[in-house]
């Protein structure tokens, strides 16, 4: 061992095993420095926080988000927004819940975690309309909404069994959990019963012979702008499958367009395949004057759809069978 005289290089040198020495040294005296750090900034940050006053944390729920800062800073802390929910009591862009809870102690500059209401959840309404009572009912449930009441009546294009209208209409946003109303088929319905049949798109002649035979009054409008043809029937009241009486009223309007020196007229043939479902047939006409519906119905399944289209110059048809492009056709 080396004496008091001897430096401390000295007696590294002498050691046996001085490189493994030397490291262990100066190991054992990193980790003693570290560790002072550690107490020493452990005991100034405690002595930071304990100099902060307490005070109460106020109760920031169903308060606006703006109100809800200012509250806090009353008190000096923080807020952070720990996540957003759906809440029919709370409006939307106030406060929900939070934590620490009102009425608790804390230190000031302490951070509150806040959820933020959105309101009443909003969804969409499906379309039931030619669907089985079955599905309908199940499309309904899936979306969040309730079915409360089922009508029965007569329909002379949907199947019995099938939906024939909904309310709320189909794609129209709701509140989450609105009650649905339907009302289902009883197929065709008997001589005694007279329901109205679908006549938009059909030529004013069809409807006057079916009033005849009815004993109902046709009223007849006319709209110099329609895009139908001229002489086609663009809108009727009350809507098809609706009960009426005899004498009663049915108002039809009819397409007066001024025709241009270069329109013309398209012929769509369409049948629909055999099947069990009914479908939702979408017919649009595409020309320079840009793009126009000229059919969007629910059909059954082998529905044969025959439609006067007209157009510009050129055009391109379309038919879309339940949003899914079924043929496509460009005229001229």
């Amino acid at each position: 061992m080396p004496n008091n005289e001897d430096s401390f290089e000295d007696f590294l040198s002498t050691n046996k095993k001085p490189s493994r020495f030397k490291w262990l040294v100066l190991l054992m005296v990193c980790l003693f420095f570290t560790g002072l750090i550690i107490v020493s900034a452990d005991w100034v940050l405690g002595a930071l926080i304990h100099t902060r006053k307490e005070v109460t944390v106020p109760d920031l729920t169903k308060k606006p988000v703006s109100q809800a800062l200012g509250l806090l800073a009353q008190q000096n802390l923080a807020a952070k927004q720990a996540g957003v929910e759906f809440d029919e009591d709370v409006p939307p862009g106030s406060v929900l819940r939070q934590i620490p809870s009102a009425g608790s102690k804390v230190r000031e500059g302490r951070i509150i975690r806040v959820w933020i209401s959105q309101g009443d959840e909003m969804v969409f309404v499906p379309n039931t309309v030619g669907k089985t009572l079955r599905e309908a009912q199940l499309a309904i449930r899936q979306a969040g909404l309730n079915v409360t009441k089922v009508e029965n009546a007569y329909s002379l294009t949907i199947a019995k069994g099938s939906v024939i209208t909904q309310n709320p209409a189909a794609d129209s946003m709701v509140q989450k959990g609105t009650a649905v109303a339907l009302v289902s088929s009883n197929g065709m319905p008997p001589a005694s019963v007279i329901l109205v049949p679908n006549f938009k798109g059909k030529k004013l002649a069809q409807a006057t012979l079916w009033a005849s035979k009815q004993d109902v009054n046709l009223i007849i409008k006319e709209d110099p702008f329609s895009a139908f043809p001229n002489g086609i029937i663009a809108e009727q009241r009350p809507a098809a499958d609706s009960q009426v009486a005899p004498s009663s009223n049915i108002e039809v309007t009819v397409s007066r367009r001024a025709t241009a020196e270069d329109e013309k007229s398209y012929h769509l043939h369409y049948e629909l395949p055999q099947g069990k479902k009914d479908s939702i047939v979408r017919v649009t006409m595409e020309d320079v004057t840009g793009e126009t519906e000229a059919l969007n119905e629910t059909k059954q399944p082998g529905s044969k759809i025959d439609l006067e289209i007209p157009f510009t110059s050129r055009g391109v048809v379309r038919v879309f069978v339940n949003n899914i492009l079924v043929r496509e056709r460009e005229v001229k």
